[in-house]
C-alpha cells in the first residue's frame, strides 16, 4: 500500500458491544465482572504458584513502602569521574557518598 492510499472505516471488522443484562441479572453481571479471575466454575482454579508469587510481591512492596525513595541527578563528566574516584578510594558506593553529601547539606541549612 502506498502512502496516498488510505483505509476507510468500512474496511475494518468491528465486534458488537457487550450488553449488560437488566434487572437481577445486572447485579449478577456486575458481581462476576468485579471478581473476574477468582475461583469460579466459569474460569477454573487459579495456579497456586502464581498466587504465591503475587503474595510475595505484595509483601515485599508493603515492606519497602515509604522506606526509600530514589532521586536522579544529572552530573557532568568531570564531576562523575571525581565521584567515582572518591568512591573507589574510600571503598564505599557512589550512592553512600551522595546520601552523606545531601544529609550534610540539609544539616548545614538547618532543615
Amino acid at each position: 500500500m502506498s502512502r496516498r492510499e488510505s483505509l476507510s472505516l468500512d474496511e475494518f471488522a468491528l465486534a458488537a458491544r457487550r450488553q449488560a443484562p437488566a434487572g437481577d441479572d445486572h447485579r449478577r453481571f456486575n458481581n462476576l465482572e468485579a471478581h473476574r479471575g477468582l475461583d469460579s466454575p466459569l474460569h477454573g482454579p487459579r495456579d497456586p504458584r502464581q498466587e504465591a508469587r503475587k503474595a510475595l510481591r505484595r509483601m515485599k512492596r508493603e515492606r519497602v513502602k515509604g522506606e526509600t525513595c530514589f532521586v536522579n541527578v544529572n552530573l557532568d563528566r568531570p564531576t562523575k569521574r571525581r565521584l567515582k574516584l572518591a568512591s573507589f578510594n574510600a571503598e564505599t558506593s557512589m550512592q553512600a557518598i551522595m546520601e552523606q553529601a545531601i544529609l550534610k547539606y540539609l544539616d548545614d541549612l538547618g532543615l
